[in-house]
């Protein structure tokens, strides 16, 4: 949901499309890719990220779900086992095909078929870290009065030093489309306030008893098959997004459809 998603297309999967009332969430709310897409966007864009978040649509899709899983099991497996990326893949072929589905099913079963083809491209890159299962059950993230909904996919954990420290890393499943060197610095930059998001999320709500270190709080970009971790030097840009939820949490009352 990390995220910012989340923001924000594994085994069995289910698009939930379920009609609710109309609904304003009358208190500062946003999803950490909203967050940050809002770090990145111009006013025009941030007012309509704004205005979505209060007024939320009434018909949900979640994409990703089932892939998600299989990602999140593969990569918590020490032995990386590869058949299990290749049983899915199957598996949504399967689906893709299959006249029973809905349309929206089977696009999310192509788009799932590309993401486990590039996690499996991923497989060198990402050799170096121990991830393990996230708590199940995790708290919004609370900044300056504006709740996020940030959810870690995985616990990242490792030696630095000699020292034992953790993070955590947030799946990122978006299609690539940055052609353009614009574009990919800015997909750049909305990985790193992703990751940096997430290590809010962890110092405030998954940190345990061990050090935190940025190295190991991540925004994993699989279908650009980049790995984005917190900011060394990472302050700056925490204050940021501190002043702006500020912002946010003062303007949210005037915002109107």
């Amino acid at each position: 949901m990390c995220i910012f998603e989340p923001s924000d297309k594994v085994v069995l999967a289910r698009i939930s499309s379920m009609a609710a009332a109309p609904r304003v969430n009358k208190a500062p709310r946003l999803s950490a890719n909203e967050l940050a897409n809002y770090m990145m966007a111009t006013d025009q864009g941030r007012l309509g990220i704004l205005k979505r978040a209060k007024f939320p649509s009434t018909s949900t899709v979640i994409r990703y779900k089932d892939v998600r899983s299989v990602i999140n099991k593969f990569l918590s497996d020490r032995t990386r086992n590869i058949d299990r990326l290749l049983d899915a893949e199957q598996m949504f072929e399967q689906r893709m095909e299959d006249p029973a589905v809905s349309s929206l099913m089977q696009d999310d079963a192509s788009n799932s078929v590309e993401v486990l083809k590039s996690i499996a491209r991923m497989s060198n890159k990402l050799s170096a870290y121990d991830f393990h299962p996230s708590p199940k059950n995790q708290s919004h993230l609370v900044i300056s009065n504006v709740r996020v909904s940030v959810y870690a996919d995985l616990i990242v954990e490792g030696l630095i030093k000699g020292v034992k420290q953790r993070g955590a890393a947030i799946l990122r499943m978006t299609q690539d489309n940055s052609e353009t060197e614009a574009a990919k610095s800015k997909r750049r930059e909305m990985g790193l306030f992703a990751a940096t998001i997430l290590r809010m999320h962890v110092d405030q709500n998954l940190s345990g008893d061990d050090l935190v270190s940025n190295k190991f709080c991540m925004s994993i970009d699989i279908q650009c098959g980049e790995v984005f971790s917190a900011p060394p030097q990472n302050a700056t840009r925490q204050k940021n997004i501190e002043a702006v939820c500020q912002m946010i949490a003062s303007y949210w009352p005037s915002i109107t459809r």
